[in-house]
């Protein structure tokens, strides 16, 4: 018995021209079972015909909604790599799939083996994009540089291509850099038009949010409340350049407007915000003041708050020591919003909010939908060899998936508890530096040498033509939030 080559295989060829004709019928299912019969022959696909059926294949289970599936062999070809004859047909493929799957860990590590003049013109600006994301991701920051600066400014990719940029150059401590791709994404946005798209419109805004951040960085505080002060009311940015700008003016020394701010952190519109830092930069302006009643109180509401929140974590974190289980736990909760206190809540669901496990999450879903697809089905297919291999092999990337979400998911709860515990003993902290300063009060009283002028005793207000002083009066509205001024008077000694 002399072995039979493939590439002369008649019988094989055949059937590749039989799954063809069912493809361009859009006979999908009779395609796939025709052609998984001519790849299950050999564990590798080396021959012409097996090569092609392994590529159509990947198309055909993409036309089928199976994404996974697809990807699977599509995969197949990459491994392969330059020695397939596919391997550059794949590219446009995995881009295909990376809209639908953006969740999955490794496809951006199949995407990175490819180089951009590997795919078609078309293709090359969003490659360029999600191999340079790749890089930046892995810590490769110079590396991911190369590819996004070969973005074209007309592609849909250029904002977050540009934005990138901007946070690489910030990563690799280059500030002048980092604000330059910051201002051509504000070019982009402010020649565009009506043209703007909403990409555009998110990052020109996160840029601004970026510069200001840069400025701060660098000491450069008047710059840095400029850009700050640019975030409008709109923006879903806003409360972050709020709170940020009153670190800002506290640098600035200006109280009063860092105490506005906060006071409109801390209205009715954003009770259900989570910004622990906020009472922190409270308390250490009322005690830069000696206002040390007040901080005192705000330390005491801070802690109130804060400490059973933190405890209440913890034990989420204890409880669900295995990251499966936490994952399964966080997902009851997103969908019956149910489990600890109101503001535990908030924290477990923002968790979800966390861009990388959101995409896992919505990756978990979509695997979950294309294994429902097939076992819901009463076709002869779903019952077919190939069908049952997928929802194996679909089973298995799961388990995966909702193993690496439910760590990612304990790592920033993890970090949830570490920030509170700082926050907690800088509280501690201040607490203790009040009662060392009371305490020096009340020796110097005793020994005649009190305090014997004050400080500053608080401003008046100028306004313009365009604005009125309104003092308030425990009501908050809309058009006031962001423009309160908060009369703090020093009672240091002079």
């Amino acid at each position: 018995f002399e072995p039979v080559s493939v590439e002369e295989d008649q019988e094989a060829k055949a059937e590749l021209e039989e799954a063809l004709k069912a493809y361009k019928k859009n006979d999908f299912l009779r395609a796939s079972l025709i052609l998984y019969r001519i790849t299950s022959r050999n564990e590798v696909s080396v021959s012409p015909v097996e090569q092609k059926a392994e590529y159509t294949l990947g198309k055909t289970l993409y036309r089928l909604n199976l994404y996974q599936a697809s990807l699977n062999f599509f995969d197949r070809v990459v491994q392969a790599g330059p020695e397939h004859r596919y391997f550059k047909a794949t590219c446009k493929w995995l881009y295909y799939l990376s809209r639908k799957i953006s969740g999955d860990p490794g496809l951006l590590e199949k995407i990175a083996k490819y180089k951009p003049q590997d795919c078609p013109a078309d293709f090359r600006n969003e490659l360029s994009f999600l191999v340079g994301q790749y890089h930046y991701k892995k810590g490769a920051v110079e590396t991911g540089l190369g590819f996004l600066k070969q973005v074209g400014a007309k592609s849909r990719y250029f904002p977050k291509a540009t934005f990138l940029t901007g946070i690489s150059y910030v990563r690799l401590e280059k500030p002048k850099p980092a604000v330059e791709a910051f201002k051509v994404l504000r070019r982009a946005s402010s020649l565009g038009g009506d043209n703007v798209t909403e990409d555009l419109k998110y990052f020109n805004q996160l840029a601004i949010l970026s510069m200001a951040r840069v400025f701060y960085s660098t000491g450069q505080f008047s710059l840095s409340t400029k850009y700050y002060d640019q975030i409008g009311l709109d923006s879903t940015l806003w409360l972050d350049s709020l709170f940020e700008a009153s670190w800002t003016y506290f640098r600035k020394n200006n109280h009063e407007k860092a105490l506005g701010h906060l006071h409109t952190l801390n209205s009715p519109f954003f009770r259900d915000e989570y910004l622990p830092e906020a009472p922190i930069l409270k308390a250490v302006i009322f005690y830069a003041n000696c206002n040390y009643e007040r901080t005192r109180q705000t330390i005491n509401d801070f802690r109130l708050v804060y400490e059973p929140l933190r405890d209440e974590i913890k034990g989420y974190i204890e409880n669900f020591s295995d990251p499966t289980e936490l994952y399964n736990f966080l997902s009851k909760l997103q969908k019956t919003n149910s489990g600890g206190s109101g503001r535990v809540n908030q924290i477990l669901n923002a968790a979800f909010q966390d861009k990388t496990l959101k995409r896992l999450n919505a990756y978990v879903r979509e695997l979950d939908r294309e294994m429902d697809l097939i076992r819901r089905s009463k076709s002869t297919w779903s019952r077919s060899q190939l069908a049952q291999v997928i929802v194996q092999e679909t089973e298995v990337v799961k388990s995966l998936a909702v193993d690496e979400a439910g760590r990612l998911a304990k790592q920033r709860l993890d970090r949830v508890v570490k920030e509170l515990n700082d926050l907690i003993s800088q509280a501690l902290k201040i607490e203790f530096e009040v009662t060392n300063a009371e305490k020096g009060i009340l020796e110097n009283n005793l020994a005649g040498d009190g305090p014997k002028g004050r400080g500053r005793k608080g401003s008046l207000y100028a306004t313009d033509d365009e604005h009125i002083y309104w003092p308030f009066t425990g009501e908050y509205w809309r058009d006031e939030l962001g423009y309160y001024l908060y009369t703090v008077k020093s009672e240091c000694g002079r």
